[in-house]
């Protein structure tokens, strides 16, 4: 047995272990320490400030200055969503001095007060710039809305609705954003060289203070910017529509004519591509005797004379109507998630030689999106990310007698069949799942894409007649009124 002389070397040892592994938990300390100092202001920077500095602010003929602007946002929202750096991280955008206090200031250095302008407060209803991150480039978008009141001697009168879209494609786009806001600041206000100021002044008059939360009263039976445009009054006239105006009022350009092509779906996501399947993409191309596929360029949407449709991503949607405005569903934006996941995997398999990934890629699937009526922006639908909400939809598909094609149509939505259809009978579908999109398939129509996707109107009742002719138009939606009507008549049929 070894005496306490002959333990002395490994005393020494352990206490030279012991100062070894403190030393190194000191380093690893020290280590983390400066890794949560660096990624700090990695958190911090997850803010984007947008800067007019430098900015031009030109509006021709103008006749008005402002007094200034007042945010009348709902809930003072940041302004919009950037993507910068590496791996394209996200940002929110906001004003350093705060959104009215930084817009009043550029708008009247920009355009100071003469005599003889009208003196008007703008206050935002709307007011967001954002990026979408294709494969090889980026698409910066801007669109704002705004109430417009003239200052009085006795308070502030509604004028009109102002409202703009702009955007733009390059390979980093953050810093056209700033450029975007002037631009639409100058479009927003020579909106105001044909307004109706003895109108304005018959108006009840306001406060600054109730600017906020006031909701002008509907002009002419219309909305925010006067009359209801022509395109929510009158059925839709075949043509094409190269400009959002065109759109609202209802003017497409008929001197081309044009059929309905149908297109090969091509996506990059798998999942994409099974819940597209069974849906119809068209496109229109000219019908000028030759056989050349020429398609048209510089569009915005067009008409086949009863189904609308928008031009979003380099193809057309058909539009459904929501009350006073327009939903579609298209495809969602590169997941940005998933390319984020798919780099650090390929970075993993660089060092480790495998790469491990079960992160599914959304990229391009459905998703319902908005047709914004005063600015024209084509943005995903607000209600999307509230499922839980008490609204309900109904749906209306039926089959008149006499009808074509099979004796029995079988109805499925989002894959779950729920009904079958004989000539003359007709279901009713609800839908509670506010703001998502429908699946909406029919088996047995002697066509290869039986299913179509939408947002149904919560407004008012959805009426789809089904022709089963076995061409493009296999179904119809049908205004309320008409619906209601067929749907009467089968009833007494039945009787």
């Amino acid at each position: 047995m070894p005496g306490i002389g002959d333990w002395e070397p490994y005393f020494g040892k352990a206490l030279n272990f012991r100062l070894m592994m403190s030393t190194r938990f000191l380093l690893l300390a020290l280590l983390l320490a400066a890794l949560l100092l660096a990624a700090a202001p990695a958190a911090r920077a997850q803010t984007y400030y947008l800067d007019l500095t430098g900015q031009l602010l030109s509006v021709p003929n103008r006749t008005v200055t402002v007094e200034q602007v007042v945010d009348g946002r709902e809930g003072h929202a940041a302004t919009g969503v950037v993507y910068r750096g590496l791996g394209n991280k996200s940002a929110a955008v906001l004003f350093r001095q705060g959104l009215a206090p930084e817009l009043t200031a550029f708008v009247q250095a920009q355009l100071p007060a003469r005599p003889t302008d009208h003196s008007v407060v703008l206050c935002l209803r709307q007011l967001r710039v954002s990026e979408t991150i294709t494969r090889m480039t980026e698409q910066a978008s801007a669109d704002l809305a705004a109430d417009v009141y003239e200052h009085l001697t006795d308070g502030y009168h509604f004028v009109q609705s102002v409202g703009g879209h702009t955007n733009a494609r390059a390979l980093e786009t953050t810093y056209l954003h700033a450029e975007h806001v002037a631009l639409l600041l100058g479009q927003c206000m020579e909106q105001l060289n044909r307004a109706d100021w003895t109108a304005a002044a018959a108006r009840k008059p306001l406060s600054l203070a109730a600017l906020a939360s006031d909701v002008p009263a509907s002009l002419a039976g219309g909305g925010r910017r006067g009359p209801v445009p022509p395109i929510l009054r009158q059925a839709p006239r075949r043509g094409m529509y190269y400009r959002f105006e065109q759109f609202l009022a209802n003017r497409p350009d008929t001197s081309l004519a044009f059929r309905l092509d149908t297109i090969r779906l091509r996506l990059g996501s798998e999942l994409a591509m099974q819940k597209w399947a069974g849906v119809a993409r068209v496109r229109p191309l000219p019908t000028d005797g030759s056989s050349h596929r020429k398609e048209f360029t510089g569009l915005w949407g067009f008409s086949d004379g009863q189904q609308l449709f928008v031009l979003h991503g380099k193809r057309f949607f058909p539009l459904v109507r929501q009350g006073s405005f327009f939903t579609f569903v298209g495809e969602a934006p590169l997941d940005q998630e998933y390319v984020l996941a798919r780099a650090e995997a390929q970075a993993r398999a660089g060092v480790m030689g495998v790469a491990l990934m079960n992160k599914p890629d959304h990229t391009a699937e459905p998703m319902p999106y908005a047709l914004d009526m005063r600015t024209g922006e084509l943005a995903a639908y607000p209600g999307s990310r509230s499922s839980a909400r008490p609204d309900t939809a109904f749906i209306y598909v039926y089959r008149p007698v006499p009808a074509t094609g099979p004796a029995l149509v079988k109805v499925r939505v989002n894959g779950r069949e729920v009904g079958s259809l004989r000539p003359g009978q007709y279901l009713e579908l609800p839908w509670f799942r506010h703001a998502q999109p429908l699946q909406l398939c029919f088996d047995g129509l002697p066509v290869t894409t039986p299913c179509q996707y939408l947002v149904p109107d919560k407004a008012q009742l959805n009426y789809l007649k089904i022709n089963a002719s076995g061409s493009a138009s296999s179904w119809q939606w049908m205004p309320p009124a008409q619906g209601s009507a067929d749907l009467d008549e089968l009833d007494k049929q039945r009787q």
